[in-house]
């Protein structure tokens, strides 16, 4: 009797059967209203923030980028202390900026050489056969794009093998500025990071393009080595 209703029309009881279909609709109707009422419930909920919204990611910044950056930002403070106690090779060296290269130091606030590492000639000189982290980081950074074609900025760790012969890049990035002209003053970070097999007398030096916009305060650019 579920699907059977009855009405008085005329004086006279009539009487009707529900169709599975109407049924349907029926419930199908009531169904949408629900879901309705319940996403306007969130969306009002998400507006005013009683429900925190999810956190957005730096859809332009690369994943391994990530993974390096978190690394290079904690190496000065853990590199050093950790050679200390396990006697291992490291180097963290700041950048000051000079006419045609960057000039690395490493006697300075929150650079250190470390276990027979040696700077000479603006180079770092590997005394033990091994394996190394090299990491850099270089901040380029300008005023403005006005009345500037695309500069093309590269920073390059080299490496000087007696083997060899000749130095040859084993980390190169390059990044453009001033794609489009604008008022506005630009920032492009560029940072690298690799394991690498050197060997006793091996030389590591850097090269970087238009010095003139690279940043060297407060540590930002800098060059280091850890032993593996």
């Amino acid at each position: 009797m579920n699907n059977v209703e009855s009405q008085m029309e005329n004086g006279l009881l009539v009487v009707r059967e529900i169709k599975p279909k109407q049924r349907f609709c029926h419930w199908l109707g009531i169904c949408s209203f629900v879901l309705l009422l319940v996403a306007t419930v969130i969306l009002a909920l998400l507006h005013f923030e009683i429900i925190p919204r999810p956190a957005k990611k730096n859809e332009f910044e690369m994943p391994e980028f990530v993974g390096i950056k978190t690394f290079l930002d904690s190496v000065p403070q853990e590199a050093e202390a950790q050679t200390r106690v396990a006697n291992k090779l490291a180097a963290h060296l700041t950048g000051v900026r000079s006419k045609n290269e960057i000039s690395w130091k490493g006697e300075s606030q929150n650079s250190f050489l470390e276990n027979e590492m040696k700077l000479k000639n603006n180079a770092l000189v590997i005394p033990k056969d091994g394996l190394y982290f090299v990491y850099t980081q270089v901040i380029f950074t300008g005023l403005s794009c006005v009345d500037t074609n695309a500069i093309q900025l590269t920073h390059k760790v080299n490496k000087y093998s007696d083997s060899e012969g000749d130095a040859s890049p084993i980390l190169t990035s390059t990044k453009t500025a001033c794609e489009v002209q604008s008022k506005s003053a630009w920032f492009h970070p560029i940072y690298q990071g690799g394991i690498f097999q050197l060997d006793k007398g091996d030389v590591l030096s850097t090269s970087t393009t238009d010095i003139k916009y690279v940043d060297t305060n407060n540590g930002k650019t800098y060059f280091g080595i850890l032993a593996i």
